[in-house]
């Protein structure tokens, strides 16, 4: 998983912005919710762009549902959000979508729950999990 931050600042306001962008759950490292939840504590609000462009395979960490993935177990905070890319045609749109949106502090028309509302709809440590199945412990 590759990130990124985005600070902005708005009028006298300066919010700091957590950009998760991939194309399959977190496989290595610390666990997801954890460090989530330590950014949460901080202040920080975290995105999500989720690259969905390809099937699933057993040589790779790939799940169905990625979006669901980001949404339950790596965004958070007010006003987070996901833009998934679900094939090639939308990855340009997708990303400024997601761009004009944090720079605006904006979300968009479809509203996703906050994580601490709800129960995962899939494990947030399935990368893990995957991995470890296959090919031992990190």
């Amino acid at each position: 998983m590759i990130f990124f931050a985005i600070i902005c600042v708005m009028g006298s306001s300066r919010s700091t912005r957590l950009s998760f962008s991939g194309d399959g759950p977190n496989n290595s490292g610390p666990p997801i919710t954890p460090v989530r939840d330590e950014a949460l504590q901080k202040g920080i609000v975290i995105n999500g762009l989720p690259i969905m462009v390809k099937e699933p395979s057993y040589s790779t960490v790939d799940i169905d549902n990625l979006d669901w993935y980001y949404e339950d177990c790596v965004i958070g905070g007010p006003g987070s959000f996901v833009v998934p890319i679900k094939n090639r045609e939308q990855f340009k749109e997708a990303i400024r979508t997601k761009l004009l949106l944090e720079v605006a502090g904006r979300t968009p028309e479809h509203r996703v729950v906050p994580v601490a509302e709800k129960e995962p709809r899939i494990s947030c440590t399935i990368g893990e999990e995957i991995w470890q199945d296959r090919w031992g412990p990190n």
